[in-house]
């Protein structure tokens, strides 16, 4: 991405919604996210908004060494909704993916509540949702 003083109005513009993200992050001190698991993996829009807010020289910069997250000292909380069992299963790609990004920009305290088995009816509902509802009382 080029630096802000050479960029033109048009490319300042399409920025503008990407910027204010990015500070919004930025100044917070603790990160929530809900999403469903999609397809084994995150909604479209929550990879939006992470497409918005990876940003080098903002949440991450290259080093010698390797890509550095600039977000330490962050927690983020994880809220997610299965319609199946996936955890720790090598069908989950939801919890290792956004674990992997919110380790590259710094962010390396993330704590995941499931409330699996959601589609699979009777017990499994009741059950999933009493161990999320569970953990959440906890961390609150």
């Amino acid at each position: 991405m080029k630096p802000a003083e050479q960029r033109s109005a048009a490319e300042q513009d399409s920025l503008q919604r990407s910027n204010e993200l990015t500070e919004e992050l930025l100044a917070a001190d603790v990160l929530v996210m809900a999403a469903p698991m999609y397809n084994f993996a995150i909604p479209s829009t929550l990879k939006a908004w992470l497409d918005h807010v990876l940003r080098a020289g903002v949440t991450f910069k290259y080093t010698d060494t390797g890509p550095q997250g600039l977000l330490t000292g962050k927690r983020a909380y994880v809220l997610t909704a299965r319609g199946g069992i996936y955890a720790g299963s090598t069908a989950d790609h939801q919890e290792p993916y956004l674990r992997q990004v919110m380790g590259f920009i710094g962010i390396h305290d993330v704590e995941f509540i499931h409330a699996e088995g959601l589609n699979l009816g009777g017990d499994f509902h009741e059950k999933g949702l009493n161990q999320a509802n569970a953990k959440l009382a906890q961390v609150a």
